[in-house]
């Protein structure tokens, strides 16, 4: 899942009825739904080798994630609510990328996930309704600023999959073999 993560934080935090200023801010909510993406994207960007999201969506991963998340949550809000919050919202990535993905349980696990993204199609029928549920759960909790729940925002985001979907259909299924292996000794400190 891409952007539909961005749908899911906008609903979590609608649901989140405490009072105004003790809600979820809505950014830690944004960046831990796209944590274990932007540490995949850093490792892509670093030419390391990161076979089926192991090191960002394995479940040790996403388990380190949301303590570091809900660590920094609390750190900045005071409010353990907002940590468990924060903190379930990385673990929250999985279960979509399951569907639209495939990726690692672990280094050297087994790996789990329907891949829809070599459906292209499918994927946007599967985010679509995510991101606009979210959206319209958010817009009717009356969310300041107005611009994260406006038409425009809600236009941007359609945007932003239907490009990553036309890009995967016009780029053809994924059929090249993955070129390295990586176990629980690759990733173990050396000394």
């Amino acid at each position: 899942m891409i952007v539909g993560h961005v749908g899911i934080a906008y609903g979590v935090r609608a649901l989140d009825k405490r009072e105004p200023g003790a809600c979820v801010p809505l950014l830690w909510l944004l960046a831990a739904a796209v944590a274990p993406d932007l540490v995949d994207g850093v490792f892509a960007l670093g030419k390391y080798c990161n076979p089926d999201g192991v090191l960002s969506h394995s479940l040790p991963a996403i388990a380190i994630l949301a303590v570091l998340f809900g660590v920094g949550a609390f750190a900045h809000t005071r409010s353990a609510t907002t940590a468990w919050i924060v903190a379930g919202m990385i673990v929250l990535h999985l279960p979509p990328d399951y569907v639209t993905g495939s990726k690692g349980l672990w280094p050297g696990g087994p790996v789990a996930g329907l891949y829809f993204y070599r459906l292209p199609w499918l994927d946007f029928l599967v985010e679509v309704p995510v991101i606009i549920l979210g959206w319209r759960m958010l817009r009717r909790t009356q969310y300041k600023p107005r611009i994260m729940v406006s038409g425009l925002a809600l236009a941007a985001m359609l945007s932003v999959q239907f490009v990553f979907d036309l890009h995967g259909q016009l780029r053809g299924p994924n059929t090249t073999k993955r070129t390295c292996t990586l176990t629980l000794i690759d990733i173990a400190p050396r000394a």
